[in-house]
C-alpha cells in the first residue's frame, strides 16, 4: 500500500513539475507569418535568363550588366538633338518626346506589359520559384522552424491578378499548420497587394494581425506627382538631394545609379554658391516655365519607355487626388489612341482604384470591423526626387511619412512643428510627437501600433523585422522591449541598429542641414571659396589627365 501511495505521490509531483513546463510551451504559440515584399522579386525572360534592364536594374557606371559610356553617349546625343534643334529653338516638343521614348525603350523592353496589362514575351518569375513558393504552402516546415512563407508574385501585375491565388496561398497554409489563422505584413508595393485581399477576404476571420511595412498603397508621393506632372523646383532642395545621392552611393542605399565623387562634389558646392547669391530661384523659375511646355512629352516617354506606366501595381501608389491628371497624362483623354490601346490594363487600374485607394478611410475603418490588429513601421529623414511636388515633405526617399503611416503630420525637411501647433495638441497624445519636433503621430489611422524609424531609407527593413514578427505574433509586451515602449526610434547606418530616439541623440544627416537658410556675408564669403576652390581643382585635374569621362560619371 505504501509502494502504491509512493507511486501516486511520485506521478502527482511529475504531473505538477511538467505542467507549467507544458503551459509555457504553449504560452507563445505563434501564428504562420506571410511575407508580401515589394518588387524585389528577380524576372527572368522567357529562355530562363535574368531579365535585368528593369528600373532598378539600370546601371550607368558600366559595371556587369549595366550599360556601356559609349551607348549612354550615343543615347544621350540621339536625345539632346531634337531637344536642342526643335525644341529650344522653335518649342516643338513631339519629336523629342519619340527620340526620348525610342532610345529608353529597348534598355527596358522586357518590363513592360501589353495593353491589357499582361506580360509579354513571356517574361515573369520564375516557374521553379513559384513552385518552390506553393510547395511551401502546402508543408507545416517553415511554421515548425520559425520561417516566413513567402508569397511570389510577379510584381508589375495588377494586385487583383494575385487576389485568388493568395487566399489559395493561406488555405493550404492553415490547413498545413492545423490553424485557423495568419498573420501578414507587406512592405513597399506589396503593399497594394495586401490591401486588395484584405478588401476581398479581410471579413473571413482567417487574418488576425498585418503590418504594413513603408507601403506605397497609401500614395507615394514621389510617384503620384510625377505621374501626373506636378513638378517644382526648389534650389535648396536640389542641393540637398545632391548630397543625398552622396551619401546613398557611399552606405550603398538603393539607388540605381550613383554619381563619382567629384562630380557629386560639383553640383553640391555649385548649387551651394548659387543659392548663398540668390541666383538659382531664378534660374529655376525659367526652368519650371520650360517644362510647362515639355513636360508632356517627357513624362509619358520616360514612363512608358522604362514600363512603369503599364506597370499596375505601381497605380497603386497614385493618390486619389492625381489619379485623373496621371490617366491623362500617361494615356491622354478619353476615346484617345492610348487610351483605347490600354483599355485593358486601365480597367484594372481602375478595379483597384474603385475597390480600395478611393475610400481609404472606409479601408482601414473595415479592418477594425473585422477584427484585424493591424499596425504601421514607417521611416523618415530622408528627400523625395527633388523635382517633384511636395518633394520637402518627410520621407524615406520614397514614400512619405504621412502616407506611410496614414494620416501622420509632419513638418516640412529642415524645419519643426510650430509651437502653436503642438501647444494644441491634447495633453494624452503629446507622447505621439517626436523628439525633434518633426512629427505628430497623433493624427495617424493608428497611432498606438505605429512605428517610426528616423534616418532610415527605404530600402533598409531588415533590422526591425524582429519587432514585426513580435507584433504579428500579438506580443506586444515583446515588441514594447525592442522599443523600450516608445514610437519613434533613430537608426544607425555603421552598426545596422536602432535606439529610442530623444532629445539628446537627436541628430539630422549631414545633407538635411544644408543649404543656409539665411545667407549672410560670411556664408557667401565661405561657399564662394569652396566652390572657387572646387573649380580650380577641377580644371588642374583635368590638365594633368587625372580625369576623363569615365572618371567623371563613376
Amino acid at each position: 500500500m505504501k509502494k502504491l501511495i509512493s507511486l501516486f505521490l511520485v506521478t502527482l509531483m511529475l504531473f505538477a513539475v511538467m505542467t507549467p513546463a507544458a503551459s509555457a510551451a504553449n504560452a507563445y504559440d505563434p501564428l504562420p507569418i506571410i511575407y508580401i515584399r515589394g518588387n524585389g522579386e528577380q524576372l527572368y525572360n522567357a529562355d530562363g535568363t535574368e531579365l535585368s534592364a528593369t528600373l532598378d536594374g539600370l546601371s550607368l557606371g558600366g559595371d556587369e550588366g549595366g550599360f556601356s559610356k559609349e551607348v549612354i553617349v550615343e543615347t544621350a546625343v540621339n536625345i539632346l538633338l531634337p531637344f536642342v534643334t526643335e525644341g529650344m529653338l522653335f518649342d516643338k516638343w513631339d519629336n523629342y518626346g519619340r527620340a526620348l521614348y525610342d532610345e529608353l525603350s529597348p534598355l527596358f523592353a522586357g518590363a513592360a506589359l501589353d495593353g491589357d496589362g499582361n506580360p509579354m514575351n513571356g517574361t515573369g518569375v520564375s516557374p521553379k520559384v513559384l513552385a518552390d513558393s506553393e510547395n511551401a504552402s502546402k508543408s507545416a516546415w517553415s511554421y515548425q522552424n520559425g520561417r516566413d512563407y513567402n508569397f511570389c508574385y510577379d510584381w508589375r501585375l495588377s494586385p487583383y491578378d494575385h487576389v485568388e491565388r493568395l487566399h489559395g496561398y493561406i488555405q493550404d497554409i492553415m490547413e498545413a499548420t492545423g490553424k485557423d489563422q495568419v498573420s501578414i505584413y507587406g512592405r513597399c508595393i506589396g503593399g497594394g497587394l495586401l490591401m486588395a485581399y484584405l478588401k476581398e477576404y479581410g471579413d473571413e476571420g482567417h487574418i488576425k494581425n498585418v503590418i504594413f511595412s513603408d507601403v506605397l498603397s497609401n500614395e507615394a508621393t514621389v510617384i503620384s506627382k510625377a505621374f501626373s506632372g506636378q513638378v517644382e523646383f526648389d534650389a535648396k532642395l536640389v542641393e540637398r538631394y545632391a548630397g543625398q545621392l552622396d551619401f546613398c552611393g557611399r552606405v550603398d542605399m538603393g539607388v540605381g545609379f550613383v554619381f563619382s565623387d567629384i562630380l557629386n562634389e560639383i553640383v553640391i558646392k555649385t548649387m551651394d554658391f548659387f543659392n548663398q547669391i540668390n541666383v538659382t530661384d531664378m534660374a529655376l523659375d525659367e526652368v519650371e516655365a520650360l517644362y510647362e511646355k515639355l513636360y508632356k512629352a517627357l513624362i509619358p516617354s520616360v514612363c512608358h519607355a522604362a514600363g512603369i506606366a503599364t506597370q499596375a501595381n505601381y497605380w497603386t501608389c497614385v493618390a486619389e487626388e492625381d489619379m485623373d491628371a496621371a490617366l491623362n497624362l500617361l494615356f491622354g483623354e478619353k476615346g484617345s489612341e492610348l487610351r483605347t490601346k490600354y483599355a485593358g490594363l486601365i480597367a484594372k487600374i481602375q478595379k483597384y482604384r474603385e475597390n480600395v485607394s478611393s475610400d481609404l478611410d472606409g479601408f482601414y475603418k473595415g479592418l477594425e470591423e473585422n477584427g484585424i490588429h493591424y499596425g504601421f513601421v514607417a521611416k523618415y529623414g530622408f528627400l523625395n526626387a527633388p523635382f517633384t511636388k511636395d518633394a520637402d515633405i518627410l520621407s524615406d526617399a520614397l514614400v512619405s511619412l504621412t502616407s506611410a503611416t496614414y494620416g501622420a503630420t509632419t513638418a516640412p525637411v529642415g524645419k519643426t512643428l510650430s509651437e502653436d501647433y503642438i501647444a494644441k495638441v491634447p495633453a494624452e497624445k503629446q507622447k505621439y510627437i517626436s523628439a525633434d519636433k518633426q512629427v505628430d503621430l497623433s493624427t495617424a489611422v493608428s497611432p498606438e501600433t505605429t512605428w517610426v524609424f528616423k534616418n532610415a531609407h527605404h530600402n533598409v527593413y531588415d533590422t526591425y523585422v524582429p519587432l514585426m514578427k513580435a507584433f504579428l505574433n500579438g506580443t506586444n509586451e515583446t515588441v514594447d522591449s525592442l522599443t523600450g515602449g516608445v514610437n519613434f526610434m533613430l537608426y544607425d547606418f555603421d552598426t545596422n541598429t536602432y535606439v529610442p530616439l530623444t532629445e539628446e541623440n537627436d541628430c539630422e544627416l549631414e545633407f538635411m542641414t544644408r543649404p543656409e537658410e539665411n545667407p549672410t556675408t560670411e556664408t557667401r564669403l565661405i561657399s564662394f571659396m569652396r566652390f572657387f576652390t572646387m573649380i580650380i581643382e577641377f580644371i588642374t585635374k583635368l590638365f594633368k589627365g587625372e580625369l576623363s569621362f569615365s572618371g567623371i560619371l563613376g
